[in-house]
């Protein structure tokens, strides 16, 4: 769980501007903060631990981050295998196990886009959006390779120190 939360990025991993709202990971001793942060039913019962981040700047754009760790890289492929298709491909230098990507449905006027990653034995969604006109269009693919090589990162035993500044 302590690694977990170390993966997850904080405002300072970000360019500048963007602050923290909340950071935290859990064991899995209460089922239903697993299924407070939206995972399906299937994926708590196999998970060890989950965390998620928040950041952005309340005005023109906001990130998202939630990941669940899995005993096992098997675990977390065939639980992958809900989000993913034949078809996914990572982009470019995004050097990950799997993508899928969705758009996110507005709230408030904003819009925003989403991706699920896996990376090990770790499951990450990761959900961009943006107020009316102010549209980032690579911000999301920044955030995800960070997102992936803090998982890689600490999951090799290292400190996390992959950043977008």
């Amino acid at each position: 769980m302590d690694r977990l939360e170390a993966a997850l990025p904080r405002s300072i991993h970000f360019p500048r501007g963007m602050g923290d709202r909340s950071a935290h990971a859990w064991d899995l001793s209460n089922p239903a903060i697993c299924q407070s942060e939206y995972w399906g039913d299937a994926l708590c019962a196999d998970a060890v631990a989950l965390g998620a981040s928040a950041v952005g700047d309340m005005h023109t754009e906001s990130v998202l981050v939630r990941l669940i760790s899995f005993g096992d890289e098997a675990t977390a492929k065939d639980h992958f295998r809900t989000w993913s298709t034949a078809t996914d491909k990572p982009e470019g230098s995004l050097s990950v196990d799997g993508l899928a990507n969705y758009v996110l449905t507005p709230v408030g006027g904003w819009v925003g886009r989403g991706v699920v990653v896996r990376q090990g034995t770790v499951i990450a969604k990761v959900e961009y959006s943006w107020a009316p006109g102010e549209e980032v269009p690579s911000r999301l693919a920044d955030v995800t390779r960070m997102v992936a090589e803090r998982i890689r990162q600490t999951q090799s035993g290292k400190n996390p120190t992959a950043s977008m500044r």
